[in-house]
């Protein structure tokens, strides 16, 4: 008898920090989420790793652009979002979407980590108007205005600095 080790990932989908339960708002969930977050030590520790694997687990089962550390009770600055250059746009045929129906997040496979990311650049002779919606406020979405061409930097997964501009929905 032959014995075959078998190595399963077990995901830790986390629940989300939540300012309204559909009844009554939860006054402590908005104190925490209103905390600043602390800055990620580079190079990135194992409980970083710990936290990107939670962000990535949380971010593949929710149809969602992103999540943030904190809204899956972490108090670093750290989230999970699209990836530039994989963002798809809506030109892509139906017969391509067709194939990449999924459960869960659409984007699931494409994503990168932000870490400790700031804006250097934007301009207010560059705003853009787009309905918006938070996974922390369910149920309810708004027109907000945000800058449409930003620079920015953050640290990737790797611990390397990118720097980088961004347009149109990804600024936001």
């Amino acid at each position: 008898l032959n014995l075959i080790e078998i190595n399963v990932k077990v995901m830790a989908i986390k629940k989300l920090v939540q300012v309204w339960d559909g009844k009554k708002i939860i006054p402590e969930n908005i104190l925490f989420l209103k905390e600043k977050t602390k800055e990620v030590v580079v190079p990135i520790s194992n409980n970083i790793h710990k936290i990107m694997e939670d962000l990535l687990d949380t971010y593949k089962t929710i149809p969602c652009a992103g999540v943030a550390a904190n809204q899956i009770s972490y108090d670093k600055r750290i989230f999970i979002g699209l990836k530039y250059d994989d963002y798809d746009d809506g030109e892509n045929s139906k017969e391509e979407k067709l194939k990449k129906t999924v459960v869960g997040n659409p984007n699931a496979d494409n994503y990168e980590f932000y870490i400790n990311p700031q804006i250097d650049h934007s301009s207010k002779k560059s705003i853009q108007e787009g309905e918006e919606g938070c996974l922390s406020i369910p149920e309810i979405r708004l027109i907000a205005e945000r800058f449409d061409k930003i620079k920015i930097r953050y640290f990737n997964a790797e611990g390397n600095k990118i720097k980088k501009p961004l347009s149109g929905f990804m600024s936001r």
